[in-house]
Parts: structure tokens; C-alpha cells; sequence
């Protein structure tokens, strides 16, 4: 029986890094909020809430629009279907953690060893089963190449200035990650 819990492990494993979730490279649209590193070391990945101010809270396009007008990005983001967008190559700094705090080491300035992800959803309306699922995805695939220590919402590290990922269920996301 141990042999066989061994091997099943072993395919899932497999199978998870056989199919990471399928990415739709948007890095040629973003210009700002990010600057190019040969290497970092991450260790955290924030994740956060966006929205789109100006007509369809959802466009994607739109909520990208808004980051370039601040001059920030994240890594990734993740529409309303489930689709994963990257904004910003993983090696490459993005602007998404600002002035920050880890709150278990109180290590500062997190932009250097963090993957930004942000959802697409509102203070009224929460994340969507597709979204949670693509997430999950995602940071199971972001941990075959970094050893990832922390998860965290964009309101742990900065609790004064931040309030995202709104409506969002840790412990539905915790449960899809395990």
C-alpha cells in the first residue's frame, strides 16, 4: 500500500508539472511598473484585487490601462473566466507590493522577492470558482520553480494603505493548493 501512495504521488507531481495552466503572454502591452532583473530570489507570492474604474469593471485591457497610468504591474492576472494573463516576466521586479511589510519576519520593500497576482473582482463581488481554481494552478506551478514561504494578501503586507484581495476565501484557496 505505501508503494502504491508513493506512486500516486509521484503522478500527480508529474502531472502537475506536465501541465502547468496554459498563460497568455501579455508582457509586449505593459511598459511601465516593472524593471528588468537577470535574476532575484522570490520567496512570496501577494496576491491582490484589481478592477477596471472606467466602464466594464472586468476589461482586462482596461485594468491594465489603470496600472500603466500609476506605473505599477504584477506578474500575472486573472480574469473573471479564469484566464491567467502575464504581465510582467517573473524575473523581471514589478511595482505590485509598494511600501510593505512582511508581518512573520518584518522584512520591508517586498517588490524585490515577491510574484505579484492579481484578480479581477470588486469589494462587492468576490472571486469566481474559475478564478480560484486558475490560482491554485498557478501557484502550484510558481512553487515548481521557487521555494515559495509565504502567501499573502496585499492587505498583510501593507494593512494601512491596502484592503485587497476583497471578498477572498483563504480557506476555500488553502484547500485547492494542498
Amino acid at each position: 500500500m505505501r508503494a502504491f501512495s508513493f506512486f500516486a504521488a509521484f503522478v500527480f507531481a508529474f502531472t502537475a508539472l506536465a501541465n502547468p495552466p496554459l498563460v497568455i503572454d501579455y508582457t509586449s502591452r505593459v511598459h511601465l511598473g516593472y524593471h528588468a532583473k537577470p535574476s532575484r530570489n522570490v520567496d512570496i507570492i501577494v496576491i491582490h484585487s484589481t478592477r477596471c474604474l472606467d466602464g466594464d469593471p472586468y476589461d482586462v485591457k482596461c485594468a491594465i490601462d489603470v496600472f500603466q497610468h500609476y506605473k505599477v504591474a504584477s506578474h500575472y492576472m486573472i480574469d473573471r473566466q479564469g484566464n491567467i494573463y502575464r504581465l510582467v516576466a517573473e524575473k523581471d521586479i514589478a511595482y505590485q507590493a509598494g511600501r510593505s511589510v512582511l508581518p512573520q519576519n518584518g522584512r520591508k520593500m517586498l517588490n524585490g522577492s515577491s510574484i505579484g497576482i492579481e484578480l479581477l473582482n470588486s469589494p462587492t463581488d468576490p472571486p469566481t470558482d474559475l478564478q480560484y481554481k486558475a490560482l491554485a494552478e498557478l501557484v502550484k506551478d510558481i512553487k515548481t520553480r521557487y521555494p515559495i514561504k509565504y502567501i499573502v494578501g496585499h492587505s498583510d503586507i501593507a494593512p494601512k494603505r491596502k484592503t485587497d484581495p476583497w471578498l477572498f476565501d483563504w480557506q476555500k484557496f488553502n484547500s485547492l493548493i494542498k
